[in-house]
């Protein structure tokens, strides 16, 4: 599904900063943390980003962002994830992850809940986090 932005409607530079946040699979704890704001703000600005480009939830925004070119699926958005997320760091060069893994945080990156990503890949809930803390 495609989701369009109501015309003359553009978000702020602030909104689109938590777009790509959400796109990037961050929590609206993290986001808040990452712009140091209230997570209450984060919901604020959700609402106006959902509102704007007719989203009907976390998903379709996520998707609109790529649409929109404010993030993208690959390494560089899953680089971006490991570098905001505090007390996160990528994993050692000597440790590759395995290709589950990669398809797990490529969706996750794409936005994705750990549900969606179950389904998409047709493993447990629990599995997918495993793969996550992996």
């Amino acid at each position: 599904m495609e989701v369009e932005e109501a015309p003359g409607a553009k978000l702020t530079g602030r909104e689109s900063d938590v777009l790509r946040l959400l796109a990037w699979g961050l929590s609206n704890r993290l986001i808040a943390r990452r712009l140091d704001i209230s997570e209450k703000t984060v919901k604020n600005h959700l609402s106006s980003i959902y509102f704007k480009t007719g989203a009907a939830g976390r998903t379709q925004a996520a998707l609109y962002a790529r649409h929109a070119g404010l993030t993208g699926p690959g390494e560089a958005a899953l680089s971006a994830v490991f570098a905001l997320v505090p007390g996160k760091d990528a994993p050692p060069a000597g440790r590759a992850l395995t290709a589950r893994e990669r398809g797990v945080l490529r969706l996750l990156a794409w936005g994705l809940s750990n549900r969606l990503i179950a389904r998409r890949l047709d493993i447990s809930e629990k599995t997918v986090k495993n793969h996550l803390s992996s």
